[in-house]
């Protein structure tokens, strides 16, 4: 009979442990530990910005020096490739940060890459404008959701 007993209250142990969430969907954070990571990857965001709008857009003081050309094309390349890793870096570090902020920092690394790999092959501005127009966009959502 004891048996029995322990039985049943084993069984019903183990179908309550079946249904019961062992983890959370995601990490419960304080009002605090958002606010940081929602300032610090709006800084990292604004130093990536700033990085790539200043790198861009450099001109050749010699557009007849075809080393002047490239360093101007490496700047660029490299704002936007280097920019978009210390993003998604300082991001990754800041597990707290808003989903929604997250998703649009995320969005904007991937079209940094893109933008960055597809200047290293040599994609023409068809390929490249519609990338150009959506960096335009992220970066005017993000500035919405950092201010």
């Amino acid at each position: 009979m004891v048996s029995l007993v322990i039985a049943v209250i084993a069984v019903g142990l183990a179908i309550g442990s079946w249904f019961r969430p062992t983890h959370s969907a995601s990490p419960a954070f304080t009002s605090q530990q958002i606010s940081d990571a929602k300032t610090n990857v709006c800084a990292a965001y604004t130093t990536v910005q700033q990085a790539v709008v200043i790198n861009t857009h450099l001109v050749n003081p010699r557009p007849d020096d075809p080393i002047g050309q490239l360093a101007v094309a490496a700047n660029a390349r490299l704002a936007l490739l280097g920019g978009g890793a210390y993003l998604r870096d300082r991001l990754a570090a800041e597990a707290a940060t808003p989903a929604d902020l997250a998703k649009a920092v995320k969005s904007m690394i991937n079209t940094l890459e893109q933008l960055g790999v597809n200047y290293l092959a040599g994609a023409s501005n068809i390929v490249q404008d519609p990338l150009r127009n959506e960096l335009n966009s992220e970066i005017n959502q993000i500035n919405g959701l950092c201010t």
